[in-house]
C-alpha cells in the first residue's frame, strides 16, 4: 500500500473509532420537529419476473399463501413491529397522538402491497385512530412514484445513459457478473429426485418466451436481470420465514443470500441509479420531500408539500425502485449491518428528520436508512432492548457537516453508533434544487383510502 493511501486508511480508522454512537441526540436542546418516511412495502409474494413461469428452475417454486405481488400476513406483522420501533424512536411525534388531529399524512403508490403496507403502518403508528391513506385513482400513475410524463423526457438519452455506464457492451456487463450468475445457475438446477427436471435450459444462454426457447441476446434481455430477480425471490422466501430447506430449494444459505443479493443491488445501481434516469423518475418525489421539510421548518404552507405544515409524520409507501432512484438522484449511499451495499429490503427506507435546536433556533436535516435485519423480519422479533434495527446515518453530498452535529449523540439500547451528518435546511434545499430537473416535477390528483381503526392486520419497473 502506498504511503498516502496507508495514511488515509489510518485516518478513516481513527474516525470510526472516534464516533462510537450513531442515532438520535441526547442533547436537551435538540428536538425533532418532523420526519418524512419513504419506505418500501413489506414482505410480499413473488411476482412473475421472479419466477419466469418456472422456465429455468429444475424443481417447482414453493407455494405461497396468497396471490403474486401481495403483502403477506407475515409481512404485515413485521411492519407492525417496525412501526412500534418508530413510535419509540419519535416519542415527541407519536407518543401522544390525538385522533382528532393526529399530525400524520400517508400516501401510497397504487398497488395492493403499498396500500396495504401503509394501512398497517399508520394503524400501528396511531393506535385507535383512523388515518387515511392518499393515492392516485386506481389505474392512473402517481407522479410522486412514477417516471415523468413530459415531452421533455429524452428517451434516447435514457438508453444511452445506462448503456454508457457499461461501455455499450452488454456481453461485458454479463461477464462482470459471471461468478454470481454461475452460483445462481447451480441453485436453479443442482438437484436429484423425481421432481428434478434437469432438462431446463440455462438462463444465462437461453431465453424462453411463451414456452419457446431461443439463444439469449444479452442486449434484448440480459441474464443479470433474471439473476437479480431470482435473488429477490430467495430474499422473500427467507424473510417470509420459509424453512431453510425451501429457501432456494435448500441450496441458498444465509451467506449465499448475501452474495446473490449483491448481484441484485449492483444490477439496480446500473438500472435505477444512473443520473439522467433518476432525474426523470425522482425529481417530483425529491421536490415534494424538500417542500415538505421547508414547510415544516417555517410553519407556513408551501405549494407542493405533502400534507400540511401541522403534519409532523409523513409516510410515503412505495417500492424498492423509488428508494434507489431517489438515492441515485441525491447521491446517497448506505450500508446495513447484515446486508450488502444500498440494499432496499422489505419495509426499509429513508427517514428525513427535521431537527430544531432550541438554544440557537437552527433547523437541520438528518437522513437515515432504517430497516429491520433479515433475521428480525424472518423471526418477527420485537425491536426493543438489545434487538434493534439497522439505523444507517447517511452523508448527503453537498450539505452534510463533516462530523457529529451533537457530540455523543445516541439512542439508548442501540448498537448503532457514529455521526449524523446534519445539513442546514437551506443547504438541503440547494442540494435538492440542483439535483432535480424542474421539467419533471408534476402535480397529481390524490384520492383517499379510508384508514383502519386500531392495529391492522423504458425505465425499470419498481417492485
Amino acid at each position: 500500500m502506498k504511503p498516502f493511501f496507508r495514511a488515509f486508511a489510518l485516518l478513516l480508522c481513527s474516525l470510526f473509532a472516534a464516533n462510537p454512537s450513531y442515532g438520535q441526540s441526547s442533547d436537551p436542546n435538540d428536538e425533532i420537529r418532523s420526519v418524512v418516511l419513504l419506505v418500501r412495502h413489506g414482505v410480499r409474494t413473488p411476482i412473475e419476473s421472479e419466477t419466469r413461469s418456472g422456465a429455468y428452475n429444475a424443481q417447482p417454486w414453493p407455494a405461497w399463501p396468497s396471490a403474486p405481488g401481495v403483502l403477506t400476513e407475515h409481512g404485515a406483522t413485521a411492519l407492525k413491529l417496525l412501526a412500534d420501533y418508530y413510535r419509540a424512536r419519535y416519542p415527541t411525534l407519536l407518543g401522544n397522538v390525538s385522533c382528532s388531529h393526529p399530525g400524520i399524512y400517508a400516501e401510497a403508490n397504487t398497488t395492493q402491497r403499498t396500500i396495504a403496507s401503509a394501512k398497517v403502518l399508520v394503524a400501528e403508528l396511531a393506535p385507535g385512530c383512523s388515518i387515511d391513506v392518499h393515492m392516485s385513482p386506481m389505474g392512473q400513475r402517481n407522479p410522486l412514484f412514477s417516471p415523468a410524463d413530459s415531452p421533455a423526457v429524452d428517451h434516447q438519452k435514457l438508453t444511452d445513459a445506462t448503456n454508457g455506464r457499461m461501455a455499450d457492451q452488454p456481453d461485458w456487463f454479463t461477464n462482470a457478473f459471471a461468478v454470481p450468475l454461475e452460483k445462481m445457475h447451480h441453485v436453479l438446477i443442482d438437484c436429484e429426485g423425481k421432481d428434478c427436471d434437469k432438462t431446463k435450459p440455462d438462463f444465462r444462454t437461453t431465453r424462453v418466451q411463451n414456452g419457446t426457447a431461443s439463444p439469449r441476446n444479452n442486449r434484448e434481455e440480459n441474464p443479470v436481470t433474471l439473476g437479480a430477480d431470482f435473488a429477490e425471490n430467495f430474499l422473500l422466501e427467507y424473510t417470509q420465514g420459509f424453512p431453510m430447506e425451501q429457501v432456494g430449494w435448500g441450496r441458498v444459505s444465509r451467506r449465499d443470500l448475501d452474495q446473490l443479493m449483491e448481484m441484485n443491488t449492483r444490477y439496480h445501481d446500473f438500472m435505477l441509479r444512473t443520473p439522467y434516469s433518476t432525474q426523470v423518475v425522482a425529481s417530483d418525489l425529491a421536490a415534494r420531500i424538500r417542500n415538505t421539510i421547508l414547510a415544516s421548518a417555517s410553519g407556513q404552507a408551501i405549494p407542493g408539500e405533502l400534507g400540511t405544515p401541522q403534519d409532523h409524520v409523513i409516510l410515503l409507501d412505495a417500492h424498492d425502485g423509488n428508494l434507489s432512484w431517489l438515492g441515485g438522484l441525491l447521491r446517497l449511499d448506505w450500508i446495513l449491518q447484515d446486508q450488502t451495499f444500498n440494499a432496499t429490503p422489505p419495509g426499509g427506507g429513508f427517514a428525513f428528520e427535521l431537527h430544531h435546536d432550541k438554544s440557537t433556533g437552527a433547523n437541520t436535516v438528518q437522513v437515515f436508512f432504517i430497516s429491520q435485519t433479515l433475521d428480525q423480519m424472518r423471526s418477527l422479533l420485537p425491536l426493543n432492548g438489545s434487538e434493534q434495527p439497522s439505523v444507517a446515518p447517511i452523508f448527503v453530498p453537498g450539505c452534510s457537516a463533516s462530523g457529529p452535529s451533537v457530540p455523543g449523540s445516541s439512542v439508548p439500547g442501540s448498537s448503532v453508533s457514529g455521526s449524523r451528518y446534519a445539513c442546514t435546511v437551506e443547504d438541503f434545499d440547494k442540494v435538492v434544487t440542483n439535483a432535480i430537473d424542474p421539467r419533471f416535477v408534476e402535480s397529481g390528483v390524490r384520492l383517499v383510502e379510508p384508514g383502519i381503526k386500531g392495529s391492522s392486520g423504458n425505465i425499470a419497473v419498481s417492485r
